[in-house]
This record gives structure tokens, sequence and C-alpha cells, in this order.
């Protein structure tokens, strides 16, 4: 008979707990799976599960839950996850009456960037156990600015890259073409990533640009009485994909030029025109989809 099987219980529970806190931090599969196989038997499927959501997974770092989450329960169910958790924080902060873009934003791989006052709010939603293991989540994983963060996601100094670009086209334009060709630039980067706007990367991108210029050309530009500015895009294109350092870029210059998927593709990451780039690519996908089954019918091509 076992006089104090509580206090045992409770003992195996804290063992538990750290030893799976310990082979968290250090990323080691093989170490979690024996553990996890090993308190199963001891605490109970049951009680193992609710030890790691409830206690582990809360006390570990942000790094360590995520790639547990991708270890352990594969990227399909990871990203249903954090799209759920990006919906409820989206629904938390606009309700609370925060404005997208302005106040927070959704970076790239899943990174959220949030004003103090979101920070605050999003505290405000967390129980009183949770709160100070939040809090050190965010002191210990400051989230990048959102143009080191899409520089990040794409390998290269892609806004060094595109400033260089956008200043010897502009020396070239007239004063109407150069504020088209910089608004059209400039709203559809923003429109893709609205945290831009928040950090004024407009205001920063287009002083850099003019800054090589005359005083009295630079305030003509930035004065242009045009208010729809038009411009062709495939010049656009043409130097987004430099910026992104593609050597294939050139192909698309000219009337000739054509824009394959993977162009579109890439394109997507950094910019948005009337319509989402990965709408076109769907389309597209969708029409060469049915152009190879038409041409495998009987009697079509042959």
């Amino acid at each position: 008979m076992k006089i104090n099987g509580f206090g045992e219980n409770k003992d195996q529970t804290v063992t538990a707990k750290r030893q799976l806190l310990k082979a968290l931090s250090r990323r080691d599969k093989t170490a979690i799976n024996s553990l996890i196989a090993r308190w199963q038997t001891i605490l109970g499927a049951e009680k193992l599960t609710a030890l790691i959501v409830n206690e582990v997974m809360v006390e570990c770092d942000s790094d360590s839950h995520s790639w547990f989450c991708q270890t352990f329960f594969g990227q399909s169910q990871y990203a249903q996850m954090h799209r759920k958790a990006q919906s409820n924080i989206f629904r938390i902060l606009v309700g609370e009456g925060l404005e997208p873009g302005k106040d927070f934003s959704f970076g790239l791989d899943g990174e959220i960037i949030i004003s103090d006052r979101a920070q605050q709010i999003l505290l405000s939603q967390l129980p009183e156990e949770r709160i100070s293991s939040f809090e050190a989540q965010l002191q210990s994983s400051p989230v990048p600015s959102p143009v080191a963060a899409i520089e990040q996601q794409l390998g290269c100094p892609f806004f060094t890259n595109l400033t260089e670009i956008a200043t010897r086209q502009i020396q070239m334009l007239s004063n109407s073409q150069a504020a088209a060709y910089l608004g059209v630039l400039l709203a559809g980067l923003v429109k893709r990533h609205p945290a831009l706007q928040s950090v004024d990367f407009p205001t920063l991108f287009i002083v850099s640009t003019l800054e090589s210029l005359s005083p009295e050309r630079a305030m003509a530009i930035l004065n242009d009485p045009q208010t729809d500015p038009e411009f062709d895009e495939t010049i656009i294109f043409q130097h987004l994909l430099a910026a992104m350092e593609d050597t294939e870029y050139h192909r698309i210059a000219g009337l000739d030029g054509v824009i394959s998927i993977e162009h579109l593709k890439k394109l997507d990451l950094v910019w948005c025109g009337d319509r989402r780039i990965s709408e076109i690519i769907a389309m597209m996908e969708k029409w060469h989809s049915r152009r190879q089954i038409r041409s495998q019918e009987p009697g079509i091509g042959s």
C-alpha cells in the first residue's frame, strides 16, 4: 500500500516536465519521443498531454514552441494552427478599434508587428498565469522591422537594390513619368506589405531616390499634379525582379517579353496591383491544366 501516492505522482509530473523542457530546448527529437513514450506509461496519455499543452508548451520559448508544433504536428497542421491564431489576434485587435497596417501587421514567416497599445491589449486578454511567459517571449524575441523581415525572406538587400535601380530610372524620366513610376511602384509594395506604411517607408524611399537630383527637380516631381498615375507595369516588374537579384529579369522587358509563372511567384512576394498576383497565377495554372487535359483527349491535336 502506498501511503504517499499523491506526493509521488506530483514529483513524477515535475520530473517529466523538467526533462521535456530540457529536451525541447535542445531540439532533441529522439529524446522527446523517448520521454513521451516513457512518461505516457507512467502518467497516462491524458495526463501527459495536459502537461505538455498546459505547462511545457506555455513555459518554453517561442522558437521551441514553433519547432515542436512543426515537428510533431506536421507542417500542414502547424500552418492551420498558425492561421487560426492570427485570425484570433486580428479579431481581438480590430474589436478594440486598432487599425491593420497601422497598429499591427502580420509580417513574413508568421511574425506579427505590433504597437505598444496592441501589445497591452493582447496581454489583457491572457489568463494571469500566461502573462509573465508571454511578456518574456516578447522581450527575448524582438520582431524585426518589416524591411528587414522582407529582405531576410528574400535573402538579398532587396530595398537597397531597388533604391539604386529607381534612382537611375528617375534620371531618365520626365517629371510626370517619374511621379507616376514612384506612385505605382510604392502603391504595389505597400499594398502587398501594409507594415511598410507604419514605418513610413514610402517617404524614406522617395527621399532616397530623389536626393541625387537638384532640389528644383525633386520638388517638381513631388508636386506633379497627376493624381491618377499610370505607368508600364512591365518595367516595374523588371525592376522588382532585378532588385531580387533574379538573373533572368531582362526576359520580360520589351513588347515581346513574356512573364513566366516562376517570375510571377517571385513578384507576388513583394508587390500587388489591382489584383493579387497569386490570383493571376492560380488562373494561369488552372488554364494550363485544362489545356493539358484537352490536348490528351482523343481526336484533339491529332
